[in-house]
């Protein structure tokens, strides 16, 4: 009887410690998920940046909508969803600038495209 009770607390213990294992691996996954998204946010947010002058308050701004375009384009099925998710943060980017500042990102098409047109952000 001892050996059928101590058999069957090995398998509970098995079974939990293989389940804790799997659960860290998926719990790491989407923290380096979480990072991507703001290393890609920031790094759009730079190139911005360096072509419209842009107050910190704004910066800030800019970068949780970036953020929130990636996470909602990461969690999107289809390429046409994407395609629209790209479009409606880019409106919003764009309501946020001044006419100035929007005049001067438009005339960089390379980096406007690439804020508000997902087929040119792929490349």
């Amino acid at each position: 009887m001892k050996k059928i009770v101590s058999i069957v607390v090995l398998m509970i213990a098995f079974g939990f410690s293989a389940n804790a294992q799997s659960n860290l691996k998926l719990e790491s996954d989407a923290k380096s998920k979480d990072q991507n998204v703001k290393e890609m946010a920031y790094s759009e947010l730079r190139e911005l940046s360096s072509v419209v002058e842009l107050t910190p308050e704004l910066k800030n701004d800019f970068l949780t909508l970036l953020v929130m375009r990636n996470e909602a384009v990461n969690n999107a099925k289809t390429y046409e969803e994407k395609a629209a998710i790209y479009e409606r943060f880019g409106q919003k980017l764009l309501s946020g600038l001044s006419e100035q500042q929007s005049k001067k990102l438009s005339e960089n098409k390379e980096l406007y495209n690439k804020l508000t047109n997902l087929k040119y952000s792929m490349k």
